[in-house]
């Protein structure tokens, strides 16, 4: 299907009012699955911006952690959908990693208000808000490996909280944004769903699709996670964020046609296992940055140390 025709096709298959949970659990294989598990993360992914929001020594501890081996996470399952030649284990040692961190922010999650009191409790309310919205983003992201969404722990038994409220929202039109992103997200899940339904694309035309269904959607995402997009620039790296931006609207990949990118993709998704988990992630995060840019045959590119 020519990229012209994708958001017209789209605009014609916008099930809004079907779960995606369903929807995703009646897809008929777990690539197909695992596709929509990867694009739904994709557009949630700014949000994970705000996952060590508080005080608290844990959220610093793990902040930059999580982000890298999600954003890892998510490089390294597109790659394998838009160009194969990805070892086997590659995303099973990103999703790993991130497990790892997960446990230690989760274990602390029910003390939240502890870990954080000062003298305002609208602000410790503020953190705990934003921590748990990010958290509903990387949960997106462990759907890659989950091949499901799940209802997080301090989201079990309440009726307000969605797992696709990836942002959080404050202020005169906090809840107008609030209805308006889960529908959007739901939308665009459903679309993608249909569209593998009915086999009107393959897995990786999908996966180099634009990750909204209509433009609406596409310009409401920028108005409402620009502020968290820029925090991830700011802190994981300019040409990590470029590369996620390329992805809503598809087509080039690191300013180049699909083809030319072929090899670097390939090779940063090929990365060792020690390449991600050996150094800080600070520095790591640095080094992925360069990837996404540096010459090839650089001697530095792609090192371990």
């Amino acid at each position: 299907m020519r990229p012209s025709k994708w958001f017209e096709f789209w605009n014609k298959r916008r099930p809004d009012d079907v779960s995606p949970r369903i929807q995703l659990a009646e897809l008929r294989d777990e690539e197909q699955k695992r596709l929509v598990a990867l694009r739904s993360a994709i557009r949630a992914i700014p949000g994970t911006a705000k996952i060590g929001d508080g005080t608290w020594a844990l959220g610093r501890e793990v902040d930059l952690p999580i982000r890298l081996h999600a954003f890892r996470t998510i490089f390294v399952t597109w790659s394998e959908f838009v160009y194969g030649d990805v070892r086997s284990d590659a995303r099973r040692e990103a999703l790993n990693a991130l497990a790892s961190e997960l446990v230690k922010l989760d274990q602390g999650f029910p003390d939240f208000y502890n870990r954080n009191i000062i003298s305002s409790d609208y602000a410790v309310a503020a953190w705990q808000t934003n921590a748990e919205s990010a958290r509903r983003a990387v949960a997106l992201v462990e759907a890659i490996g989950r091949l499901q969404f799940d209802t997080l722990p301090f989201d079990s038994g309440h009726g307000y909280g969605d797992f696709l409220d990836t942002v959080s929202f404050s202020g005169p039109s906090g809840r107008d944004d609030r209805t308006r992103w889960r529908a959007a997200q739901r939308a665009a899940i459903g679309a993608d769903c249909t569209i593998l339904t009915q086999n009107e694309m393959t897995l990786q035309e999908l996966a180099l699709a634009p990750l909204w269904p209509d433009s609406s959607s596409a310009a409401l995402e920028t108005n409402l996670t620009m502020g968290l997009s820029t925090k991830n620039m700011r802190e994981l790296g300019v040409n990590i964020e470029k590369w996620v931006r390329e992805r809503k609207d598809g087509s080039l990949i690191l300013n180049q046609p699909i083809d030319k990118a072929r090899e670097r993709v390939v090779r940063i998704a090929n990365l060792p296992q020690s390449f991600w988990e050996r150094r800080s992630p600070a520095e790591t995060l640095h080094a992925f940055d360069y990837c996404l840019y540096g010459g090839l045959q650089n001697s530095h590119w792609g090192r371990v140390t």
